[in-house]
């Protein structure tokens, strides 16, 4: 089974937003971030986001979901920011409100 980009997009806030305690949930899909393997995903307190709060900045990895089976994963931001293969586009329909 393929994952497509909403249905990861829609497992991302299922295992996140529940359970989510620090700020606002926030999952910024304002860019659609991928390579052959998995979808990225700045997921985060929309008080940081959005707001530029850096007293909600969560540190640690940046949120993938694999496209082969939908599993969740995390890499290191400084990963995911060095990796050539991670292409990033505008995405046509964002969720997220401004």
């Amino acid at each position: 089974m393929t994952v497509t980009y909403e249905q990861a997009r829609e497992i991302v806030r299922a295992h996140f937003e529940p359970g989510w305690t620090h700020g606002t949930f926030c999952l910024d899909d304002r860019t659609i971030g991928q390579n052959e393997e998995f979808y990225v995903f700045n997921v985060g307190a929309r008080e940081f986001i959005v707001d530029g709060d850096e007293s909600y900045a969560v540190v640690g990895g940046v949120s993938i979901v694999f496209k082969e089976d939908g599993r969740i994963g995390s890499r290191p931001s400084a990963v995911i920011a060095n990796d050539p293969s991670i292409r990033s586009r505008p995405n046509p329909n964002p969720t997220l409100e401004l």
